[in-house]
C-alpha cells in the first residue's frame, strides 16, 4: 500500500484543520462559502474530508458535483439528477427519476461501473422547474443537506443566464447549505464579488493556501514511519521544494518516492528519484513547448528560470532573457495566461504545471 494516493483518502489527509474548521462555522451559522485556489492544491480532497466527516457525524447528507464537464444548463441538470438518483435511489432508479424529474421523460442507461446516465431533452421552458423540483426535494429532506459544486466558474459558460436562475432557486431554500469550489480565481471573483453578477455577495470566502512547508515535511516523515521505512530531512526538503509545496505534485512525487524506497531516502536519492521522474516525462513536454508560438516558448522559459516573476512584461525582464518587443511580449503573456500555462499569484506569475516549470528549468535553463 503507498499512502501517498493521488486519490482522496480520509486515512492520509494532510492538516487543513483551520480551514476545515471555517467550513464547518460557516455551516453551522447558515453561510454558503466560495473556496478558491489553483489547480492542484488540494480543494476537492478539502471538501471531500469535510463530507467524510460529516457523514461520520450523521449530521447533514453531503453531495459532491462536478462541473466541469458541464456545458449548458440541460448538461447541468443531468449531472445534478445523476448524482441525487445515485445518493438517494441508488435501489431503485426508476422510482427515483419518476419523483426527480416529473414532467418529462428522460432515458436512462449505466456506466460500467453501474451509475445512472440520464438522457434528457428539456426545452428553455422547463429548466427552471426542473432545477426546482431538485432543490426542493432535497429542501425536503429531514437533515441538513450540503451541496459541493466542484469547478463552478464553468456556469459562466453558460449559453443561458445559469447564475440567474440557479440564484433564484438557491436564495429560497433553508435546508440546504452550498459550496462553490473553483480554480479560475478572475472568473469567480466577477462572478460573487461584482455588483451585477445574481451571486454578488452571497458567500463567505476561503482562499486555499499551500500546506504549511514544516508541517507538510513531518506529514511525510511520519508517513514513511508508520511503513517502516525513514527519509532524511534533507530529502523531504528536496521533494517538497522540487513540488513547491503544491498538494498533487507533492503527492505524486512522493508516490514515486515511497515506492522506490526499500529502508531509508537518502537526499542524494531523492534528487536522483526526481531527476528520473522529469526524465520519464521529457517527451510530452518537448512536444507541448514545440506546440507554442516562438514568442510564447521565450515568455515561458524565461518565467520558469526566474521561478516568479512580477513584472513580465518590464523592460529589465525582456532585456535580461532577451525577449521579443514590449508590445510582442505582452501579447504572448496575454495568451499563456489565457491559456493557463502562466498564472498569477500574490506574490507574481508562475508556471501552473511545477512539473513543466522543472523540466524548463532543466533543459532550457
Amino acid at each position: 500500500m503507498n499512502p501517498f494516493t493521488l486519490q482522496y483518502d480520509h486515512s492520509y489527509f494532510c492538516d487543513r484543520k483551520n480551514e476545515l474548521l471555517q467550513l464547518s462555522e460557516n455551516l453551522d451559522n447558515g453561510r454558503n462559502t466560495l473556496l478558491s485556489s489553483p489547480r492542484r492544491l488540494g480543494k476537492s480532497a478539502l471538501i471531500k474530508h469535510l463530507f467524510y466527516k460529516l457523514d461520520k457525524q450523521k449530521s447533514h447528507e453531503t453531495i459532491f458535483i462536478d462541473l466541469f464537464a458541464t456545458y449548458d444548463i440541460e448538461s447541468f441538470i443531468r449531472v445534478f439528477a445523476e448524482k441525487l438518483l445515485s445518493k438517494y435511489h441508488r435501489k431503485n432508479f426508476l422510482v427515483g427519476v419518476n419523483s426527480l424529474l416529473t414532467g418529462l421523460s428522460p432515458t436512462l442507461s449505466f456506466s460500467q461501473d453501474g451509475m445512472p446516465k440520464l438522457g434528457l431533452n428539456i426545452n428553455e421552458t422547463q429548466h427552471s422547474s426542473t432545477l426546482s423540483e431538485l432543490f426542493q426535494y432535497l429542501e425536503s429532506r429531514k437533515k441538513k443537506v450540503v451541496i459541493a459544486f466542484d469547478e463552478f466558474q464553468e456556469i459562466a459558460s453558460y449559453p443561458e443566464k445559469a447564475e440567474a436562475i440557479l440564484r433564484t432557486h438557491i436564495q429560497e431554500l433553508s435546508n440546504v447549505r452550498f459550496i462553490f469550489s473553483g480554480s479560475s480565481n478572475h472568473l469567480l471573483q466577477q462572478m460573487f464579488y461584482s455588483a451585477k453578477r445574481p451571486f454578488y455577495q452571497s458567500v463567505e470566502l476561503l482562499i486555499l493556501n499551500k500546506i504549511d512547508h514544516k508541517v507538510y515535511s513531518n506529514f511525510i516523515v511520519e508517513l514513511f514511519e508508520d511503513f517502516n521505512k525513514k527519509i532524511s530531512n534533507e530529502a523531504v526538503s528536496h521533494l517538497l521544494n522540487f513540488s513547491d509545496d503544491y498538494t498533487y505534485y507533492t503527492q505524486a512525487i512522493c508516490n514515486q518516492a515511497f515506492s522506490k524506497t526499500e529502508h531509508e531516502l537518502t537526499y542524494n536519492e531523492a534528487v536522483s528519484i526526481t531527476g528520473l521522474f522529469i526524465e520519464s516525462r521529457k517527451a510530452d513536454y518537448q512536444n507541448f513547448i514545440r506546440l507554442l508560438p516562438e514568442n510564447q516558448k521565450k515568455v515561458t522559459v524565461a518565467i520558469a528560470k526566474e521561478e516568479m516573476v512580477k513584472m513580465p512584461t518590464s523592460i529589465d525582464f525582456i532585456i535580461e532573457n532577451k525577449l521579443p518587443s514590449v508590445s510582442s511580449t505582452s501579447q504572448a503573456f496575454k495568451a499563456l495566461v489565457k491559456k493557463e500555462i502562466v498564472y498569477q499569484t500574490n506574490e507574481g506569475y508562475t508556471i501552473y504545471d511545477v512539473f513543466f516549470k522543472r523540466f524548463l528549468q532543466k533543459y532550457y535553463g
